[in-house]
């Protein structure tokens, strides 16, 4: 159930120390100042205190405590005790109903007790004929309506102040898992290509170290560029995970005329280089991308930036589920105003790719294309296998004239 924001044993027994002290006080003094008034007794200081006490016993259950608490002043006033601080101790449970109880119920109790309390005083008044003033008896009434209005304030502030701590406590979870996510991404499009590529080389090299050794030497060679450019990426994700600015660890910072980047970074031209590990493996991979694309900062970072990662796991992705690849299309442009993706290979009908087409790298590229407003389609094609991704571009570059170029079989293209 949920309970109110100040529901704690401290809260009550500090308020209920200090009504039992003026209570006390309070009414052993408003004895002498009233001589109609019937000397307090022990019955009368008893009666008097049930409200502290029953503040401090029944917490949870508000309905008995204010039954308690008004009956036991009710009693007070009718066997003659004088007005005044007695009172005290019921407005105080009431107030604390307020403060502790389950919102929409404890504003029903607390009101309501209130007006069954100030209906037994007027009684009380009406049988005592004392001379007790009507309007003694309207102040008190209102002092109470603005005690229980103050409690209700307090409780919707702190209400709000719980509230806000929670959505930002929300907001920093909610943030966390986003980076964790982001990272691992960043970490499987690192590793699941780089490693791929280092076996496909590997491969090479062994298979032509007898036969070609300066073939072998240029699998070797390739294998040291792919790992080397491997742990430069993953030692840039690695800087943002520890917040280095230095990205190393080593504890010594870069010059700070060049510092390094906090992520990595990429620009469209680089595309080729993904091309490697299936070049190496004897598949054609041709590129189509539109050269007012190709500079950087053309495109902003995030948009190339999950361009790039598309492409590279859609080239990973048939060095490792279609071996029947033969020829692999890349296209990069612009349609409208959206940057257009597509990777199709002819690796033969979809039962001739191996492996899981819904795996981790599906969707990694989804989730990420997805985070950067887009859409993305992956699926057999007529050739093998196809990939397509619409990634959304600031409206100050979407509004220049340009499209998608067709691939075009000529000596301009990138291949094998």
């Amino acid at each position: 159930m949920d309970r109110g924001p100040l529901d704690r044993w401290r809260p009550r027994l500090f308020l209920a120390v200090a009504l039992a002290v003026v209570v006390t006080f309070g009414t052993l003094g408003a004895s002498h100042w009233q001589p109609g008034a019937r000397d307090v007794d022990a019955l009368g200081l008893l009666l008097a205190l049930v409200g502290p006490v029953v503040l401090l016993t029944l917490p949870r259950r508000p309905v008995l405590a204010v039954l308690l608490a008004v009956a036991a002043v009710g009693t007070y006033l009718a066997l003659g005790y004088a007005w005044g601080p007695a009172l005290g101790g019921t407005v105080g449970v009431l107030v604390m109903v307020l403060l502790t109880g389950p919102a929409a119920r404890a504003r029903v109790v607390a009101w309501s007790g209130a007006l069954l309390m100030w209906g037994i005083v007027v009684g009380a008044a009406a049988l005592r004929d004392d001379g007790t003033r009507v309007g003694g008896l309207l102040g008190g009434a209102a002092w109470t309506a603005v005690a229980l209005l103050v409690a209700t304030g307090i409780r919707e502030r702190l209400a709000r102040a719980a509230a806000w701590r929670a959505a930002r406590a929300d907001r920093e979870r909610t943030a966390v898992a986003t980076e964790r996510l982001r990272i691992a991404r960043e970490l499987h499009d690192v590793l699941a290509h780089s490693l791929s590529a280092i076996n496909v080389q590997a491969g090479v090299g062994l298979h032509l170290l007898d036969r070609d050794v300066e073939q072998a030497r240029s699998a070797l060679a390739s294998i040291k560029t792919t790992s080397r450019d491997a742990l430069d990426e993953v030692r840039a994700v690695l800087g943002v995970v520890r917040g280095e600015e230095d990205g190393g660890g080593d504890g010594v910072a870069p010059p700070t005329d060049t510092p390094e980047p906090r992520t990595p970074t990429w620009d469209l031209a680089a595309l080729p280089r993904l091309a490697e590990p299936l070049r190496a493996r004897g598949v054609a991979v041709r590129f189509d991308v539109d050269p007012a694309l190709q500079p950087p900062g053309a495109v902003p970072a995030h948009v190339a930036g999950v361009a790039y990662r598309v492409v590279q796991e859609s080239l990973t992705n048939v060095s490792r589920h279609a071996p029947r690849a033969r020829d692999v299309v890349v296209r990069v442009g612009r349609d409208g105003d959206r940057l257009r993706v597509t990777v199709d290979d002819d690796g033969g009908p979809a039962g001739s790719h191996d492996g899981d087409t819904a795996g981790y790298g599906l969707r990694g590229m989804r989730e990420r294309v997805e985070g950067a407003g887009g859409t993305l389609d992956a699926g057999p094609a007529a050739r093998g296998f196809a990939v397509a991704a619409a990634i959304p571009l600031p409206a100050d570059l979407s509004g220049r004239a340009g499209g998608i170029r067709r691939a075009r079989p000529d000596s301009s293209k990138e291949d094998a």
